[in-house]
């Protein structure tokens, strides 16, 4: 997916900034040829100017190649396998773009069977000409001189029979390899930053290609062989001058095709939870003392990392506040007679923790809502840090339980952790409604902590979300209840992961993902 979301912005971006819009396209044949030529112009612009693109350019035309091949079948229309040719040729030749290089080769040698004799020669010569074109309306002028070369050709009688046809010049002699030892040279110079492609400088005498191409290593033919009359090649280059409208590849429009398709099957509409009705607060007390005990543990063990987090350095030092216990180093010599101090900012911090009721979570609930609870617990007594909680899902579509605002105080609304198990695990729309809540507060750090049994539906939304949220400096925990270390670290990742079986593992499991985040300067 970032390779075709990269390559189609790259791609993208040369038409905006390189094409001119005003310029008009032709209909027909030449139209063709003028966005072809069009997206090699700009492609090659944009890698002179931002050479990092071509990377990703190259990789799309890679991905593409592999999944939709340049190289067609036999009996394709004459007009789609010379299009397949130029644009695999050009890529190859001008963009340095090498994935394309078994197919170009083979589609070359079958162009040279396909079409009348130099024929071949004089269109690749042209089209090469695209490394020289400065904008939009030079490339329409190059497309329009191509059609009218294929249109005089066209209008050439054939030779007869016997004389002319496949593996022939335009002058009518034998070329050097009229089998498969004609080819593109695979040691031939590929485009460097700033530079333009070798092939393509044509020579006019001998046998010499003058499209750019050498004799090489042996390609081996893909048209079984057959050689094909002087009438039949006439014939394929009408056939080639009466094309319709949409026979070249387009390599926007097929990352565009292939984009949607990857977007229509992943996609699983998420919306904002919306919070639900509390749920009653019963026996706050009896289920504050229940917690109490994981939290004893978890709230010492955080209480005192972050009291000696804020712990004052203090040091002697040559200026600073006289310290009278520092006196007896005048006697020495020693001017450090004075102290310095250095504080630590307290630690301001909003928590969000998302609970987990699906109905997976029946056999361990009850430790869910105590380990929400003790952790709720633990956090309201250090000082700077607020919390907020919900649970999710609620009885009704697209809504979430709240279970303890910002401004509550955990202990008076214990009893709201009473909730029982329910419905599926729609976990990215409420943790989009979690990071809502926490983007809307004023600390400087912030922390989501979801409590869950199991993988979520909809996974690549929750990652998505979870990413997202990360990049707005949202740190995001996972909590796995009764469940396996590896099983929450294939959402949450593993450095930012802990699993508990019983609510006597809380206190270290939760001070292991809590400590960064609580004392991150």
């Amino acid at each position: 997916l970032a390779i075709l979301a990269n390559g189609y912005v790259d791609h993208e971006a040369a038409h905006i900034r390189f094409t001119d819009f005003a310029v008009e396209k032709p209909p027909g044949l030449a139209g063709e040829i003028l966005n072809l030529l069009e997206d090699i112009r700009i492609e090659h612009a944009l890698g002179a100017r931002y050479p990092g693109s071509r990377h990703n350019l190259a990789r799309l035309a890679a991905y593409l190649e592999e999944r939709d091949p340049s190289m067609l079948a036999q009996d394709t229309p004459v007009a789609e396998q010379v299009f397949a040719a130029l644009y695999a040729l050009l890529r190859l030749r001008v963009l340095g773009q090498t994935s394309l290089e078994p197919g170009a080769c083979a589609l070359e040698h079958r162009l040279d069977e396909l079409l009348p004799p130099g024929v071949v020669t004089k269109l690749l010569a042209l089209a090469f000409e695209v490394r020289k074109t400065t904008s939009t309306a030079e490339v329409l002028a190059l497309a329009l001189r191509i059609v009218a070369m294929l249109h005089e050709e066209a209008a050439q009688p054939p030779p007869p029979e016997g004389q002319g046809g496949a593996g022939q010049n335009s002058e009518g002699t034998p070329e050097s390899a009229p089998s498969p030892s004609v080819g593109v040279a695979t040691s031939a110079p590929q485009p460097e930053a700033g530079k333009d492609a070798a092939p393509g400088d044509a020579k006019a005498s001998g046998s010499s290609p003058a499209d750019g191409r050498s004799i090489a290593e042996p390609v081996t033919p893909t048209g079984g062989g057959k050689t094909r009359s002087p009438t039949e090649q006439q014939a394929a280059l009408q056939a080639l001058l009466t094309s319709g409208s949409g026979t070249a590849p387009d390599t926007g429009e097929k990352a565009r095709t292939l984009l949607n398709s990857v977007a229509r099957r992943d996609r699983t509409r998420v919306q904002l939870a919306e919070l639900d009705r509390l749920p009653p607060n019963r026996d706050a007390p009896r289920c504050r003392s229940e917690a109490r005990a994981a939290t004893a543990a978890l709230r010492r063990r955080l209480t005192a990392l972050v009291q000696s987090s804020r712990t004052e350095d203090r040091w002697c030092a040559r200026r600073g506040r006289l310290d009278t216990r520092q006196l007896y180093r005048v006697g020495m010599n020693d001017p450090r007679v004075f102290e310095r101090r250095a504080e630590h900012p307290a630690p301001n911090t909003a928590v969000a923790l998302l609970l987990d009721r699906s109905g997976s979570m029946s056999a361990v609930i009850g430790l869910a809502n105590q380990a929400v609870l003790a952790t709720l617990l633990a956090l309201e007594e250090i000082e700077g840090v607020s919390s907020w909680a919900a649970a999710f899902p609620s009885t009704k579509p697209n809504k979430i339980v709240p279970l303890k605002s910002f401004e509550e105080r955990a202990r008076r609304v214990a009893g709201r952790f009473q909730i029982g198990a329910h419905g599926g695990t729609p976990l990215a729309s409420a943790l989009w409604r979690a990071a809502w809540e926490l983007c809307q507060r004023e600390e400087p750090r912030r922390l989501l902590i979801v409590a869950t049994d199991a993988l979520p539906q909809n996974v690549p939304a929750c990652l998505d979300l979870i990413e997202r949220a990360r990049a707005s400096q949202i740190e995001v925990l996972g909590l796995g209840i009764g469940m396996t270390l590896e099983a929450v670290s294939q959402v949450f990742g593993s450095r930012d992961a802990v699993a508990i079986k019983s609510i006597h593992e809380l206190a270290p499991a939760l001070f292991k993902v809590l400590e960064r985040p609580l004392i991150a300067a």
